[in-house]
This record gives structure tokens, sequence and C-alpha cells, in this order.
């Protein structure tokens, strides 16, 4: 029964986690859709027009860059979250 109350508390620990961290996901995925809009919008700008300026270069890359970052951000969170129940789980079965 001891490891049925330990497995319990860790999942109550990770959902209070997850609640706490959630208004900073949704930032990074309404960051990561905006760049993704972006990226779009100006991958249509880079077809249309004639010639490249460094305007159009700075956007791609930028929004490139922002979406790389915010999903990594994201990858970690839930990587970390993951792991203290993956020990638990591990420490339970010895």
């Amino acid at each position: 029964m001891e490891n049925r109350e330990i497995l319990s508390a860790a999942l109550d620990a990770l959902d209070r986690l997850l609640k706490m961290f959630m208004i900073e996901r949704y930032v990074y995925l309404a960051l990561t859709a905006v760049s993704f809009l972006m990226v779009i919008f100006v991958a249509y700008q880079l077809v249309s027009s004639e010639s490249v300026n460094k305007t159009i270069l700075l956007a791609v890359f930028g929004s490139s860059g922002l979406i790389a970052a915010s999903s990594a951000r994201i990858s970690w969170f839930f990587n970390r979250a993951f792991t203290l129940i993956e020990s638990v789980i591990k420490r339970i079965s010895q």
C-alpha cells in the first residue's frame, strides 16, 4: 500500500506542477503560433517579391529562432516533469 501512496503523491505533485506553470506554457504556445504565422507570411513575401532585403531575412531568422527557443523550453519543462515521475516509478519497482 505504501508504493501506491508514493505514486499517488508524486502524480499529485506533477499535477500541481503542471497547473502552476500552465500560464507559462500557454505563453510559449502563443509565441510559437505567432512565430509560425510570421514564418509563413515572410515565406510568402520572399516568394512573391523580386528582391530580398535585410528586413525579410531578419524576420525569417528571428521568428524561426523564437519557434526553436519556445519549443525547447516547453520540451525541457515536460522532460523535467516526467523525469520526476520516472524516478519515483523506478524507486517503487526496486
